[in-house]
């Protein structure tokens, strides 16, 4: 019998921790749909708001935050069911877009920007597009200036610094399609 107690416990205190971050994540959201599951802190930046489809699951922890950072003038957009894994780090500064059923692996960086310029040299920015039904690998790169394309699968470690064509599997140093899918 205690163990059935403490078992019901832990499941009451895990439910708890999960309505009040994924309320906090609400509080950064320009719009958010249903469905919305946050496990853990996120570490947001920028002052920007964040657009959410339906369904999102965002898997982050005290020792693994996911952080986001989204310029106040910037446009970050996760589609439905979209996954964020533990250690994810999104830094938008002017447009990204997350399609619908993406999968973002542990430690993926996703940025847009160069954060600095060179000598007297503004920063670069540029969008990125993530197209619907795409898998990023853990430890993906994905630069500024990038589509990736529908159906596609980015290999763990990977630098994506060209755009990917859909239904590819992509990897490497930088990134190039490997084969179809």
């Amino acid at each position: 019998m205690p163990e059935l107690v403490v078992k019901m416990f832990g499941n009451i205190i895990f439910y708890l921790k999960i309505f009040y971050w994924t309320n906090y994540f609400k509080r950064h959201c320009r719009k958010f749909g249903s469905g919305m599951k946050i496990t853990g802190r996120v570490v947001f930046s920028g002052g920007g708001k964040i657009s959410c489809g339906e369904d999102l699951l965002l898997r982050s922890n005290r020792f693994d935050p996911v952080k986001i950072h989204v310029g106040s003038n910037a446009s970050l957009s996760l589609g439905n069911k979209v996954f964020l894994n533990n250690r994810v780090n999104i830094s938008c500064s002017e447009k990204i877009e997350i399609g619908t059923h993406v999968d973002i692996a542990d430690e993926c960086l996703i940025i847009d920007n160069d954060f600095h310029g060179v000598g007297d040299k503004l920063p670069k920015k540029a969008p990125i597009i993530i197209e619907d039904d795409v898998w990023l690998a853990t430890r993906v790169i994905v630069l500024k200036g990038v589509t990736i394309g529908k159906g596609s699968v980015i290999g763990a470690g990977s630098v994506v610094a060209k755009s990917i064509p859909p239904n590819s599997f992509a990897a490497g140093v930088p990134a190039k399609v490997i084969r179809p899918i």
